[in-house]
Protein backbone atom coordinates (compact mmCIF):
# COMPACT_ATOMS: atom_id res chain seq x y z
CA UNK A 1 0.00 0.00 0.00
CA UNK A 2 1.67 2.84 -1.25
CA UNK A 3 1.82 5.52 1.33
CA UNK A 4 2.40 10.05 1.52
CA UNK A 5 4.45 10.96 4.30
CA UNK A 6 5.13 14.76 4.89
CA UNK A 7 7.53 16.31 7.82
CA UNK A 8 6.25 19.22 9.63
CA UNK A 9 9.97 20.23 11.00
CA UNK A 10 8.40 23.00 13.91
CA UNK A 11 8.26 22.32 17.37
CA UNK A 12 7.27 24.90 20.68
CA UNK A 13 9.70 23.13 22.81
CA UNK A 14 12.43 20.42 21.74
CA UNK A 15 11.58 17.54 24.26
CA UNK A 16 14.86 16.45 25.95
CA UNK A 17 15.05 13.13 24.45
CA UNK A 18 15.12 13.91 20.61
CA UNK A 19 17.49 13.97 18.04
CA UNK A 20 14.90 13.84 14.77
CA UNK A 21 15.14 16.95 12.72
CA UNK A 22 13.07 20.36 14.35
CA UNK A 23 13.32 24.10 14.96
CA UNK A 24 11.69 26.39 16.85
CA UNK A 25 8.03 27.12 16.22
CA UNK A 26 9.11 31.00 16.42
CA UNK A 27 11.05 30.22 12.92
CA UNK A 28 8.13 28.82 11.04
CA UNK A 29 6.95 30.75 7.87
CA UNK A 30 4.03 28.86 7.74
CA UNK A 31 2.87 30.55 4.37
CA UNK A 32 6.10 29.78 2.31
CA UNK A 33 6.46 27.07 3.90
CA UNK A 34 3.40 25.49 3.08
CA UNK A 35 3.84 26.66 -0.80
CA UNK A 36 7.08 24.46 -0.51
CA UNK A 37 5.28 21.67 0.58
CA UNK A 38 3.11 22.22 -2.18
CA UNK A 39 5.31 22.98 -4.66
CA UNK A 40 7.23 19.61 -3.92
CA UNK A 41 4.07 17.99 -4.20
CA UNK A 42 2.99 18.98 -7.77
CA UNK A 43 6.38 18.32 -8.98
CA UNK A 44 6.96 14.60 -7.44
CA UNK A 45 3.51 12.84 -6.54
CA UNK A 46 1.72 12.94 -9.96
CA UNK A 47 5.31 10.51 -11.23
CA UNK A 48 4.95 8.77 -7.77
CA UNK A 49 1.35 7.82 -8.31
CA UNK A 50 2.03 6.80 -11.59
CA UNK A 51 4.86 4.58 -10.44
CA UNK A 52 2.10 3.04 -7.94
CA UNK A 53 -1.02 2.62 -9.08
CA UNK A 54 -4.34 1.67 -7.16
CA UNK A 55 -6.74 3.53 -5.15
CA UNK A 56 -5.51 2.72 -1.45
CA UNK A 57 -2.74 5.28 -0.37
CA UNK A 58 -2.20 6.34 2.98
CA UNK A 59 -1.49 9.68 4.04
CA UNK A 60 0.39 10.31 7.20
CA UNK A 61 1.68 14.03 8.56
CA UNK A 62 4.77 13.83 11.15
CA UNK A 63 7.34 15.72 12.96
CA UNK A 64 8.39 17.85 14.26
CA UNK A 65 4.93 19.46 15.40
CA UNK A 66 2.00 19.01 12.55
CA UNK A 67 -0.88 19.89 15.50
CA UNK A 68 0.74 23.53 15.29
CA UNK A 69 0.24 24.45 11.83
CA UNK A 70 -2.22 27.21 12.03
CA UNK A 71 -5.85 26.12 10.98
CA UNK A 72 -6.10 27.64 7.44
CA UNK A 73 -2.57 26.70 6.26
CA UNK A 74 -3.63 23.50 7.14
CA UNK A 75 -6.31 22.97 5.01
CA UNK A 76 -4.77 25.00 2.22
CA UNK A 77 -2.10 22.14 2.57
CA UNK A 78 -4.54 19.22 3.05
CA UNK A 79 -6.66 20.20 -0.07
CA UNK A 80 -3.33 20.87 -2.78
CA UNK A 81 -2.00 17.26 -1.62
CA UNK A 82 -5.43 15.81 -1.68
CA UNK A 83 -6.06 17.14 -5.25
CA UNK A 84 -2.92 15.55 -6.59
CA UNK A 85 -3.62 12.00 -5.14
CA UNK A 86 -6.27 8.98 -4.59
CA UNK A 87 -8.79 10.01 -1.42
CA UNK A 88 -6.40 7.86 1.14
CA UNK A 89 -7.71 5.16 3.12
CA UNK A 90 -5.79 6.64 6.20
CA UNK A 91 -5.34 10.11 6.88
CA UNK A 92 -2.79 10.56 9.82
CA UNK A 93 -1.79 13.76 11.37
CA UNK A 94 0.10 13.58 14.84
CA UNK A 95 -0.90 15.97 17.94
CA UNK A 96 0.43 17.04 20.75
CA UNK A 97 -2.29 17.59 23.83
CA UNK A 98 -1.81 20.72 24.80
CA UNK A 99 -2.37 21.97 21.10
CA UNK A 100 -5.61 20.19 20.53
CA UNK A 101 -8.64 22.46 20.71
CA UNK A 102 -12.15 22.14 19.49
CA UNK A 103 -12.00 24.34 16.57
CA UNK A 104 -8.27 22.80 15.22
CA UNK A 105 -9.89 19.47 15.92
CA UNK A 106 -13.26 20.07 13.28
CA UNK A 107 -10.50 21.91 10.93
CA UNK A 108 -8.40 18.02 10.72
CA UNK A 109 -12.05 16.65 10.90
CA UNK A 110 -13.01 18.29 7.57
CA UNK A 111 -9.83 18.50 5.98
CA UNK A 112 -9.90 14.85 5.92
CA UNK A 113 -8.48 13.30 8.62
CA UNK A 114 -9.12 10.11 9.85
CA UNK A 115 -6.82 9.06 12.28
CA UNK A 116 -4.99 10.90 15.35
CA UNK A 117 -1.55 10.07 16.70
CA UNK A 118 -0.85 12.14 19.74
CA UNK A 119 2.25 11.92 22.33
CA UNK A 120 0.37 11.34 25.82
CA UNK A 121 4.17 9.75 26.96
CA UNK A 122 3.11 9.55 30.33
CA UNK A 123 0.08 10.04 32.26
CA UNK A 124 2.47 11.51 35.79
CA UNK A 125 3.26 14.92 35.72
CA UNK A 126 6.85 14.59 37.19
CA UNK A 127 7.92 11.76 34.77
CA UNK A 128 6.27 14.38 31.79
CA UNK A 129 8.64 17.27 32.93
CA UNK A 130 11.53 15.01 33.59
CA UNK A 131 12.05 15.12 29.58
CA UNK A 132 10.46 18.41 28.80
CA UNK A 133 7.19 17.48 27.65
CA UNK A 134 5.20 20.82 27.91
CA UNK A 135 2.22 19.64 28.31
CA UNK A 136 0.30 17.64 31.74
CA UNK A 137 -1.37 14.72 32.24
CA UNK A 138 -5.07 16.74 32.81
CA UNK A 139 -3.94 18.09 28.96
CA UNK A 140 -3.80 14.40 27.12
CA UNK A 141 -7.29 13.58 29.65
CA UNK A 142 -8.79 17.29 27.65
CA UNK A 143 -7.52 16.55 24.50
CA UNK A 144 -8.73 13.29 24.45
CA UNK A 145 -12.18 14.23 25.38
CA UNK A 146 -12.13 16.27 22.14
CA UNK A 147 -10.50 14.05 19.80
CA UNK A 148 -12.61 11.45 20.66
CA UNK A 149 -15.94 13.09 20.05
CA UNK A 150 -15.00 13.38 16.28
CA UNK A 151 -12.55 10.93 15.92
CA UNK A 152 -12.76 7.12 15.93
CA UNK A 153 -9.34 5.95 15.28
CA UNK A 154 -6.65 7.47 17.92
CA UNK A 155 -3.30 6.20 18.72
CA UNK A 156 -1.24 7.38 21.88
CA UNK A 157 2.23 7.09 22.31
CA UNK A 158 3.76 6.04 25.45
CA UNK A 159 7.33 6.12 26.64
CA UNK A 160 8.86 3.76 29.33
CA UNK A 161 12.12 4.10 31.11
CA UNK A 162 11.57 7.35 31.91
CA UNK A 163 13.92 9.29 34.55
CA UNK A 164 11.71 8.73 37.98
CA UNK A 165 9.33 5.82 36.58
CA UNK A 166 8.53 3.09 38.68
CA UNK A 167 6.53 -0.02 37.57
CA UNK A 168 3.53 1.19 39.72
CA UNK A 169 3.91 4.78 38.13
CA UNK A 170 4.24 2.82 34.37
CA UNK A 171 0.93 1.08 35.32
CA UNK A 172 -0.79 3.70 36.54
CA UNK A 173 -0.14 5.46 33.31
CA UNK A 174 -1.19 2.41 31.64
CA UNK A 175 -4.91 2.15 33.12
CA UNK A 176 -5.50 5.38 32.82
CA UNK A 177 -4.71 5.00 28.63
CA UNK A 178 -6.33 1.76 28.68
CA UNK A 179 -9.27 3.75 30.38
CA UNK A 180 -9.40 6.10 27.69
CA UNK A 181 -10.41 2.81 25.06
CA UNK A 182 -7.68 4.01 22.46
CA UNK A 183 -7.56 1.90 18.77
CA UNK A 184 -4.20 2.05 19.14
CA UNK A 185 -0.98 2.30 21.61
CA UNK A 186 2.49 2.89 20.57
CA UNK A 187 5.23 1.93 23.20
CA UNK A 188 8.68 3.18 22.53
CA UNK A 189 12.26 2.55 25.18
CA UNK A 190 13.41 5.55 26.41
CA UNK A 191 16.63 6.21 24.00
CA UNK A 192 19.42 7.90 24.85
CA UNK A 193 20.64 9.43 21.73
CA UNK A 194 24.10 10.61 21.41
CA UNK A 195 22.68 14.50 20.44
CA UNK A 196 20.04 14.49 22.34
CA UNK A 197 20.13 16.94 25.76
CA UNK A 198 19.08 13.64 27.93
CA UNK A 199 22.20 12.16 26.91
CA UNK A 200 24.22 15.41 28.32
CA UNK A 201 22.03 15.16 31.24
CA UNK A 202 22.65 11.45 31.95
CA UNK A 203 26.45 12.12 31.38
CA UNK A 204 26.43 15.27 33.72
CA UNK A 205 25.43 12.91 36.23
CA UNK A 206 21.84 15.16 37.02
CA UNK A 207 19.86 12.15 36.02
CA UNK A 208 19.77 8.44 36.00
CA UNK A 209 19.32 5.83 32.97
CA UNK A 210 17.14 3.09 34.44
CA UNK A 211 19.21 0.05 34.24
CA UNK A 212 18.68 -2.53 31.20
CA UNK A 213 16.80 -5.20 33.58
CA UNK A 214 14.38 -2.50 34.97
CA UNK A 215 13.03 -1.48 31.34
CA UNK A 216 12.98 -5.40 30.62
CA UNK A 217 10.17 -5.59 33.52
CA UNK A 218 8.42 -2.80 32.08
CA UNK A 219 7.74 -4.07 29.09
CA UNK A 220 6.81 -7.27 30.68
CA UNK A 221 4.23 -4.80 32.58
CA UNK A 222 3.09 -2.98 29.10
CA UNK A 223 2.29 -6.22 27.36
CA UNK A 224 0.54 -7.46 29.78
CA UNK A 225 -2.10 -4.91 30.57
CA UNK A 226 -2.36 -3.76 27.00
CA UNK A 227 -3.10 -7.92 26.36
CA UNK A 228 -5.46 -7.84 29.01
CA UNK A 229 -7.12 -4.86 27.62
CA UNK A 230 -7.50 -6.51 23.79
CA UNK A 231 -4.79 -4.28 22.50
CA UNK A 232 -2.57 -7.00 20.88
CA UNK A 233 0.80 -6.14 19.94
CA UNK A 234 1.26 -6.40 16.00
CA UNK A 235 5.15 -4.86 15.58
CA UNK A 236 7.61 -4.32 18.12
CA UNK A 237 6.59 -1.19 19.25
CA UNK A 238 2.97 -0.57 18.47
CA UNK A 239 -0.40 -2.39 20.01
CA UNK A 240 -4.10 -2.25 18.08
CA UNK A 241 -7.30 -3.46 19.05
CA UNK A 242 -7.48 -5.99 15.90
CA UNK A 243 -8.24 -4.01 12.83
CA UNK A 244 -6.62 -1.00 13.59
CA UNK A 245 -3.00 -1.55 13.13
CA UNK A 246 -1.43 1.40 11.43
CA UNK A 247 -1.70 1.30 7.87
CA UNK A 248 0.83 3.55 6.87
CA UNK A 249 2.95 2.02 9.08
CA UNK A 250 2.70 -1.33 8.39
CA UNK A 251 3.44 -0.25 4.88
CA UNK A 252 7.18 0.35 6.07
CA UNK A 253 7.83 -2.85 7.80
CA UNK A 254 6.16 -4.82 4.06
CA UNK A 255 8.68 -2.74 2.18
CA UNK A 256 6.55 -0.93 0.23
CA UNK A 257 7.02 2.04 -1.44
CA UNK A 258 6.41 5.50 0.08
CA UNK A 259 7.37 8.90 -0.89
CA UNK A 260 8.64 12.00 1.74
CA UNK A 261 7.83 15.70 1.28
CA UNK A 262 9.08 17.96 3.13
CA UNK A 263 12.73 18.56 5.06
CA UNK A 264 14.16 15.96 6.28
CA UNK A 265 11.56 13.71 4.64
CA UNK A 266 12.70 10.01 3.02
CA UNK A 267 11.23 7.90 0.42
CA UNK A 268 11.28 4.78 -0.91
CA UNK A 269 10.72 3.25 -4.47
CA UNK A 270 9.50 -0.20 -2.93
CA UNK A 271 12.60 -1.60 -4.99
CA UNK A 272 16.06 -0.41 -4.35
CA UNK A 273 16.19 3.08 -4.39
CA UNK A 274 15.98 5.55 -1.39
CA UNK A 275 16.01 9.48 -1.58
CA UNK A 276 16.96 11.65 1.70
CA UNK A 277 15.67 15.49 2.04
CA UNK A 278 18.44 17.62 3.25
CA UNK A 279 17.74 18.34 6.74
CA UNK A 280 17.44 21.85 6.98
CA UNK A 281 14.23 24.01 6.28
CA UNK A 282 15.46 26.71 4.87
CA UNK A 283 17.53 25.34 2.10
CA UNK A 284 14.99 23.36 1.19
CA UNK A 285 12.55 26.02 0.97
CA UNK A 286 15.31 27.86 -1.60
CA UNK A 287 15.83 24.39 -3.43
CA UNK A 288 12.10 24.18 -4.24
CA UNK A 289 11.59 27.72 -5.05
CA UNK A 290 14.60 27.00 -7.44
CA UNK A 291 14.95 23.94 -9.82
CA UNK A 292 15.27 21.23 -6.98
CA UNK A 293 14.30 18.60 -9.83
CA UNK A 294 18.47 17.56 -9.86
CA UNK A 295 20.23 15.81 -7.31
CA UNK A 296 22.92 18.77 -7.08
CA UNK A 297 19.86 20.97 -6.24
CA UNK A 298 21.39 20.21 -2.32
CA UNK A 299 17.29 19.77 -1.62
CA UNK A 300 17.43 15.82 -1.52
CA UNK A 301 20.35 12.98 -2.08
CA UNK A 302 19.63 9.10 -3.51
CA UNK A 303 20.44 6.10 -2.13
CA UNK A 304 20.87 2.94 -4.88
CA UNK A 305 20.68 -0.13 -1.90
CA UNK A 306 22.61 -3.29 -3.51
CA UNK A 307 21.90 -6.85 -2.60
CA UNK A 308 22.69 -7.24 0.88
CA UNK A 309 21.21 -3.92 2.15
CA UNK A 310 18.04 -4.94 0.35
CA UNK A 311 18.21 -8.43 2.50
CA UNK A 312 19.55 -7.19 5.58
CA UNK A 313 16.26 -4.82 5.46
CA UNK A 314 13.98 -7.15 4.49
CA UNK A 315 15.33 -9.51 7.84
CA UNK A 316 15.15 -6.32 10.11
CA UNK A 317 11.55 -4.68 8.82
CA UNK A 318 9.75 -8.23 8.64
CA UNK A 319 11.10 -9.76 11.96
CA UNK A 320 9.77 -6.41 13.63
CA UNK A 321 5.91 -7.69 13.18
CA UNK A 322 4.19 -10.39 14.57
CA UNK A 323 3.46 -11.74 11.03
CA UNK A 324 7.15 -11.96 10.55
CA UNK A 325 9.63 -13.42 7.90
CA UNK A 326 8.18 -15.43 5.30
CA UNK A 327 11.54 -17.58 4.72
CA UNK A 328 9.90 -18.94 1.14
CA UNK A 329 9.29 -15.29 0.25
CA UNK A 330 13.23 -14.51 1.26
CA UNK A 331 14.29 -17.44 -0.76
CA UNK A 332 12.11 -16.38 -3.42
CA UNK A 333 13.92 -13.55 -3.72
CA UNK A 334 17.47 -13.82 -2.14
CA UNK A 335 18.03 -17.56 -3.68
CA UNK A 336 18.80 -20.92 -1.95
CA UNK A 337 22.50 -19.87 -0.24
CA UNK A 338 21.06 -16.66 1.80
CA UNK A 339 17.86 -18.77 3.10
CA UNK A 340 20.23 -21.80 3.99
CA UNK A 341 22.58 -19.32 5.45
CA UNK A 342 19.51 -17.57 7.55
CA UNK A 343 18.32 -20.83 8.52
CA UNK A 344 21.45 -21.46 10.18
CA UNK A 345 22.05 -18.55 11.86
CA UNK A 346 18.38 -18.57 13.13
CA UNK A 347 18.32 -22.18 14.15
CA UNK A 348 20.47 -21.24 17.89
CA UNK A 349 18.05 -18.59 18.31
CA UNK A 350 15.38 -21.01 17.84
CA UNK A 351 16.79 -23.39 19.66
CA UNK A 352 16.96 -20.69 22.91
CA UNK A 353 13.14 -19.86 22.58
CA UNK A 354 13.74 -16.60 21.18
CA UNK A 355 12.76 -17.39 17.44
CA UNK A 356 10.06 -19.82 16.64
CA UNK A 357 8.65 -21.07 12.88
CA UNK A 358 5.27 -19.73 13.04
CA UNK A 359 2.05 -19.44 10.87
CA UNK A 360 3.67 -21.41 7.54
CA UNK A 361 7.05 -20.66 6.83
CA UNK A 362 7.10 -17.12 8.30
CA UNK A 363 9.89 -16.87 11.52
CA UNK A 364 8.91 -14.55 14.33
CA UNK A 365 10.72 -13.16 17.41
CA UNK A 366 8.87 -15.10 20.67
CA UNK A 367 8.06 -12.84 23.64
CA UNK A 368 11.69 -13.07 24.66
CA UNK A 369 13.19 -12.53 21.65
CA UNK A 370 11.43 -9.39 20.93
CA UNK A 371 13.79 -8.24 24.66
CA UNK A 372 16.96 -8.53 22.58
CA UNK A 373 15.78 -8.06 18.86
CA UNK A 374 18.38 -5.88 17.70
CA UNK A 375 21.24 -8.72 19.05
CA UNK A 376 19.33 -11.41 17.23
CA UNK A 377 18.78 -9.29 13.92
CA UNK A 378 22.08 -8.54 13.98
CA UNK A 379 23.09 -11.99 13.98
CA UNK A 380 20.99 -12.91 11.21
CA UNK A 381 22.73 -10.06 9.21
Amino acid sequence: MPGVYIHIPFCRRRCLYCDFYSVGEPLAPWTRFVDSLLREATVRLPDFIKDNPGDTYTLYIGGGTPSLIPEEEFLRLTEGIRALMPVPVEFTIEVNPDDVTPLKADVWQRAGVNRISMGVQSMIDAELQAVGRRHSAEDARSAYSILSERFANISLDLIFGLPGQTLESLSRSLEEIIAMKPKHVSVYSLMYEERSALTRLRDAGRIDELPEQYSVAMFRVINEQLSEAGIRRYEISNYAIPGYESRHNSAYWRGDAYIGLGPAAHGFDGRNLRRANAADFRKYMQAVSDDFIDEGSGLFGNEMLDEDELREEMIMTRLRTTAGLDTEAFKTRFGEPAYRRLMRDADRWMRSGRLTMGSGSHLTLTDAGVMISDEIIADLF
